[in-house]
């Protein structure tokens, strides 16, 4: 098996670097035709998904090298990599209340 990056090693270990009480796109994998992703969901959930898959939070349109789209009611949403120092993650499972995304 490979050794993690030392990015991926840093990220790994830092304290509160992610709000588990939110999904959170743990990492993207596979093929460039044909790429797959793991969200990691506030109950401890982790789901693994590719384009066309619906989820929780709603249909996968898209996967791209650092986001996953995700279309639910009409609005398409953007789960972002975590980054270094970023806290994460504004989308949140079906059934609760909307939070805004991709505030800049």
């Amino acid at each position: 098996m490979a050794e993690a990056s030392s990015q991926t090693r840093q990220l790994a270990t830092q304290k509160n670097a992610v709000r588990l009480n939110r999904p959170v796109l743990l990492g993207i994998f596979g093929a460039n035709a044909a790429p797959r992703a793991m969200i990691r969901y506030p109950n401890g959930h982790i789901d693994t998904v590719k384009t066309g898959d619906k989820t929780r939070l709603g249909q996968v349109v898209a996967i791209d090298d650092d986001a996953l789209h995700i279309v639910r009611n009409g609005r398409t949403d953007v789960l972002r990599l975590p980054q270094r120092g970023q806290i994460s993650s504004a989308l949140r499972p079906r059934g609760r209340p909307s939070a805004s995304t991709n505030a800049a």
